[in-house]
């Protein structure tokens, strides 16, 4: 961390030595390091929490995988939800200096972005992600829903819908979660997001004794993701269902 605030300083302390800084330059690379600083903190701060919960679910994965092996539909759902929760936060863990390394573009000329507008965006995300781990269901949909009504474009925005809709499939409101599980296929077909949602979509049409509906998007998922460990789940839940 230190390396990469010497980065920063190494620039104002050579303009400075130079002669050829202004004042009003001066004070505008401290109030660019002074905000550098409290992203650098956040972000390490929101890692050391982010390892914390990975650590857990994985745990927690690994105790109910050996005790079941997928033999119990129920303790399959509370394993998949687990799992999925899992791949979201490894996710968040790989994007958490995004922030940053947006900013640095920023910095060096290669983006005409702002450092605090995406980082504002990613902290309104991040916390509805730590909502939704924390079983903070209604404030964690507030906080998708603002995410997504300001970034609708954004990289994340197939996951923060995913996100949205499992705060539905918790708190069992399952048509509005079929809802969104729909919007993430619909976003990405073939994105990485899509096997865990048809998955989850079907579950839902299962809840909602709509069987036909189940087989439909399963026997999909089956087919456009044959290697994904989605595709074996569904695959059970067919045979479960009869063909």
């Amino acid at each position: 961390m230190s390396k990469l605030r010497l980065v920063f300083f190494a620039p104002i302390l050579l303009i400075a030595l130079s002669g050829c800084a202004t004042r009003s330059e001066i004070v505008g690379f401290q109030e660019d390091s002074r905000y550098i600083r409290q992203r650098v903190d956040s972000i390490a701060f929101s890692q050391m929490s982010v390892q914390e919960q990975v650590n857990q679910l994985s745990t927690d994965v690994r105790e109910l995988r050996s005790n079941s092996e997928y033999g119990s539909t129920d303790l399959q759902e509370r394993v998949e939800t687990l799992a999925s929760r899992l791949d979201e936060i490894l996710a968040r863990l790989d994007r958490s200096l995004a922030p940053l390394e947006d900013f640095l573009r920023g910095q060096n000329g290669g983006t005409t972005t702002s450092g605090p507008e995406p980082a504002m965006g990613v902290d309104v995300y991040d916390a509805a992600m730590q909502d939704l781990s924390l079983g903070n269901y209604d404030l964690a949909e507030v906080g998708f829903l603002s995410f997504l009504s300001k970034n609708p474009r954004s990289e994340l925005a197939d996951d923060a819908r995913y996100g949205l809709a499992e705060t539905f499939y918790a708190r069992k409101l399952f048509e509005e979660a079929a809802a969104e599980y729909s919007r993430v296929v619909d976003m990405d077909p073939m994105g990485w997001k899509a096997p865990a949602a048809m998955l989850k979509l079907g579950l839902c049409y299962r809840q909602l004794t709509r069987p036909q509906d189940a087989r439909t998007i399963w026997n999909q998922l089956v087919r456009d993701f044959p290697n994904s460990d989605e595709a074996k789940v569904a695959q059970q839940r067919l045979n479960e269902l009869g063909r």
